[in-house]
């Protein structure tokens, strides 16, 4: 690794560090990937990697594993407002003693694998899995770009352990961890709507999960993928899938999860699939009631009532079922954490899809334009930013030109660079 790799490395990841979030957090690898692509022309964008490789790739660029080409340094100058100079010149810009301290970091990870080369201790294997279920709630709880930057991470240090380790539980707990922290991978790029790679991160759970040997945790895994073909529009897939997840273990989150997504796939299939929409309810009904009180939680890992009244209330919406799908909704909304924006912005963009297929479009826009202007520009991405562009695609080309439809327009397409061109 030679130096000056190192020392734009350390510049790169101090001048990300210290742009701010609206909420006081400083940039994610996921955020400066997306800052970069949106200082591209819309034409070299098209050549550029998604958010999520292009985040992997600002990774190395920050250990100085490589350095950044010249398009990719060009793109940086342009989105963090800096000189080529400032972030790339000459070494003498770099005080020393940060060089040094990145070699102190490689020392001391060097020191810890040699530690740790035996069997892990039990405090770190409790851990990491109290880490997983940490991961667990930050899924329902911040935005999905995060939360992937942070998993990466950590099943980066995973991945090593895994490599490490000889023991027999040692080696069955931990994969269980990476089947779990894969599994809510999966979950994030579902919300990221990154679809190629969600493919790849589903296959990676289904790995893990088989060789940790947990059935519950086979079918969470496989009710995650369920998720991402209902997500992808593959939804006879999604179908499949979700009943894969419901044999695997019958009482179980991933079961619950599982059955209540098979009853949106089928009502997004069509009316002529309401009967098995509405068997695949009430089964999720009686699932949820069979849990066991640990299992029913806001986390990720959990199930609850708000979140099978969202479910099921998106399910009544593609059925037409207004009446239906709003007395879900209300009830979904009145036990959904203040905290879980995504699940609270879907059923309220729910709301505005029965009041488009009800006619009244003035009402629909105001509903969707409320929803989705408290969020920031990391949550709407994503899931949400699809549904908001499902909402206008149910409007005819003469209401586009309505204000509120020309305000949600610009919440679902405005970006910083975006606004610096019509400010």
């Amino acid at each position: 690794m030679s130096a000056d790799r190192v020392r734009i490395g350390v510049r790169l990841r101090e001048a990300r560090e210290k742009q701010k979030t609206r909420d006081g957090g400083h940039w994610s690898r996921a955020e400066m990937a997306r800052r970069l692509r949106a200082a591209a022309t819309e034409r070299a964008r098209q050549r550029l990697p998604g958010v999520t490789s292009l985040a992997s790739m600002i990774k190395d660029w920050e250990n100085g594993k490589y350095a950044p080409k010249a398009d990719y340094r060009h793109l940086y100058c342009r989105a963090l407002g800096m000189s080529e100079q400032e972030l790339f010149g000459d070494e003498d810009l770099m005080p020393p003693e940060r060089v040094a301290h990145r070699g102190r970091d490689e020392l001391r990870r060097g020191l810890d694998d040699v530690l740790s080369s035996g069997a892990m201790s039990a405090a770190a294997l409790e851990s990491w899995e109290e880490t997983a279920l940490r991961y667990g709630i930050a899924a329902r709880e911040q935005p999905p770009a995060r939360v992937a930057a942070d998993l990466e991470d950590d099943l980066e240090d995973i991945r090593a352990g895994l490599g490490r380790y000889r023991s027999v539980s040692t080696l069955r707990r931990l994969t269980r961890i990476t089947a779990q922290m894969s599994g809510l991978m999966c979950l994030t790029l579902i919300k990221l709507d990154e679809r190629l790679v969600f493919r790849r991160w589903a296959r990676t759970a289904r790995i893990a999960a088989v060789e940790a040997g947990d059935s519950s945790m086979r079918s969470w895994v496989l009710a995650q993928e369920a998720y991402g073909h209902f997500y992808n529009n593959d939804l006879i897939k999604a179908v499949a899938v979700a009943q894969d997840a419901q044999r695997m273990a019958e009482s179980s989150v991933g079961a619950v999860l599982a059955v209540a997504l098979e009853a949106r796939a089928h009502a997004a299939l069509g009316p002529e699939r309401s009967e098995e929409c509405r068997t695949a309810l009430r089964r999720a009904e009686d699932k949820l009631g069979a849990l066991p009180d640990e299992a029913i939680n806001s986390s990720a890992f959990g199930y609850s009532e708000a979140q099978l009244r969202f479910h099921e209330g998106n399910a009544l919406t593609y059925l037409g079922d207004s009446d239906a799908a709003w007395a879900a909704q209300r009830q979904a909304l009145a036990l959904c954490p203040a905290h879980d924006f995504t699940d609270r912005t879907l059923i309220q963009l729910d709301r505005t899809l029965c009041l488009t297929k009800d006619g009244d479009i003035t009402e629909a826009l105001a509903c969707a334009v409320a929803a989705l202007t408290p969020l920031t520009e990391a949550q709407r991405q994503g899931i949400i930013s699809l549904r908001g562009h499902e909402v206008l695609g149910t409007i005819s080309d003469s209401q586009r030109h309505l204000p509120a439809a020309q305000q949600l327009h610009e919440l679902l397409t405005s970006t910083p660079e975006t606004r610096r061109h019509t400010t």
